[in-house]
């Protein structure tokens, strides 16, 4: 028998925050949509330090640079929000 990739947590939220998930979700993808948003959060963190570094060896990065990152990082988002969207539900994750 193989061990699952997965371990329950217990994570306290406001009621409202929690209630608007399962609202938007359903009860079987709540640790889904909860395991997504903490994906996102780690991945936004580890570009910040990415840049923070950039910054400090190379000094300011340019506005039209900026720009540009900004552009291609709202055209990721939609396009990640979209294949989440269509991504099968897993029973694994379901709470």
């Amino acid at each position: 028998m193989s061990e699952s990739p997965f371990k329950k947590y217990s994570v306290s939220m406001p009621e409202a925050v929690a209630e608007d998930v399962r609202t938007r979700v359903g009860k079987g993808a709540f640790s889904a949509y909860v395991t997504a948003a903490v994906e996102q959060r780690i991945e936004r963190e580890r570009l910040a330090e990415l840049v923070e570094e950039h910054i400090r060896q190379h000094g300011e990065i340019p506005d039209a640079a900026r720009a540009q990152a900004a552009a291609e990082a709202e055209e990721a988002e939609r396009r990640y929000a979209q294949w989440l969207a269509e991504q099968p539900q897993d029973d694994a994750l379901a709470s």
